[in-house]
């Protein structure tokens, strides 16, 4: 019993000295923080709390910083893939209009749409049967495919902020009217169509709630190109 006394006491009387130790190590306040694995209740310094905070708000800056920049990359290589896919294309677009012109020129005067209508009339059955793919309701040029990447490339030039939707829109709109220029006479019934479906898109995605120019002028970009490809592939399947 007394070899147990003598234990215990030098057992509380070392926690007491590691108590003191600790408690000295910093300057004593009115708050006080309790270490959950001893249950010792130590005081700590404002200087040790306001750096305690600072440290942790640094943390959380940081980590909303690496989810900022992770959207953003996200969306560059959105951008990028949709630019490769529209670029890949329209390359398809020229190799074919130079195979069935036979390297000729195109004649002063004509329009876009008057090239691939005559395009139309020199292509081979395959050439049409794949345009006809191309543009049905579940072909790459179809209206929902088109409208889909269409969409994707404004949300992600608009900053994916919904309350630019509808300078997007705006946008698409622009891209529709160049377009038209651009064919020589109005495009295309499946165009429209196209153009419809994205602003439907663009509007549900607004939820109810406007990008800078820069952006608004390459959605415009990108939906002539869109539409052009699109009326293009439509013309030589021999439905326009």
């Amino acid at each position: 019993m007394a070899v147990n006394g003598i234990g215990g006491g030098l057992s509380a009387y070392t926690q007491y000295q590691n108590m003191a130790a600790t408690t000295k190590k910093t300057d004593a306040t009115k708050t006080a923080d309790t270490a959950a694995d001893t249950g010792v209740t130590v005081e700590f310094s404002e200087e040790a709390k306001e750096a305690a905070a600072a440290a942790k708000a640094a943390e959380t800056e940081t980590t909303e910083e690496n989810k900022v920049d992770e959207k953003q990359a996200a969306r560059d290589a959105l951008i990028k893939s949709l630019n490769e896919q529209l670029d890949a294309h329209t390359q398809q677009m020229q190799n074919l209009v130079t195979q069935l012109l036979g390297g000729k020129p195109q004649e002063n005067g004509w329009s876009l749409a008057e090239t691939y209508r005559k395009l139309a009339e020199a292509a081979d059955p395959e050439t049409i049967e794949q345009a006809k793919k191309d543009i049905a309701e579940d072909g790459e040029w179809g209206v929902e495919k088109t409208s889909e990447r269409m969409f994707q490339m404004a949300k992600a030039l608009s900053g994916d902020d919904p309350t630019k939707a509808d300078e997007m829109i705006a946008a698409v709109k622009k891209g529709l009217k160049q377009a038209t220029e651009a064919w020589g006479e109005d495009l295309p019934d499946i165009s429209q169509k196209t153009v419809d479906a994205t602003i439907k898109k663009l509007e549900q995605w607004r939820d109810g709630l406007t990008t800078n120019q820069n952006s608004a002028d390459k959605v415009a970009e990108k939906t002539q190109s869109y539409l052009s490809n699109q009326a293009q592939a439509y013309t030589i399947a021999g439905v326009a």
